[in-house]
């Protein structure tokens, strides 16, 4: 008895703090794509983790990256954030983007905590399949 109680009291506990975590994280989320939106690559980039910094060296390799292989970021249209899950690292946000030409793209987001902060750990394409009803 004296063992669930532990757990219920753990996940009410957790609850608040998770809530807080989804909206940082999409708070970072969006902040990269507002630097995106306005060609910022060296603001984008600092919500880059250090793991995926140390990858591309700098701004500009980071800005070609994301031109060629997720295009749809750059300059994107709507955003709107779907589910946050844990993940043995962080946090992953799934999102809905649509491109300039106004097609949807499905997006996971792996994000790791640095001290008070979350960063982006890495960005991966989904099958839009994985979202259709």
């Amino acid at each position: 008895m004296r063992l669930i109680s532990f757990i219920c009291a753990l996940f009410f506990l957790a609850a608040p703090v998770f809530a807080g975590d989804k909206e940082d994280i999409q708070a970072t989320i969006s902040r990269q794509l507002e630097a995106f939106q306005l060609d910022d690559f060296a603001k984008a980039f600092s919500y880059a983790s250090p793991s995926i910094q140390s990858i591309f060296g700098g701004p500009d390799n980071f800005e070609s990256m994301v031109k060629r292989g997720y295009p749809m970021v750059w300059k994107p249209g709507k955003v709107t954030f779907l589910s946050v899950d844990p993940y043995h690292h962080g946090m992953a946000q799934n999102i809905q983007i649509f491109d300039r030409n106004k097609k949807a793209h499905y997006l996971r987001y792996y994000m790791v905590k640095l001290g008070d902060s979350w960063k982006i750990s890495g960005v991966e394409i989904l099958p839009s399949s994985d979202f259709s009803v």
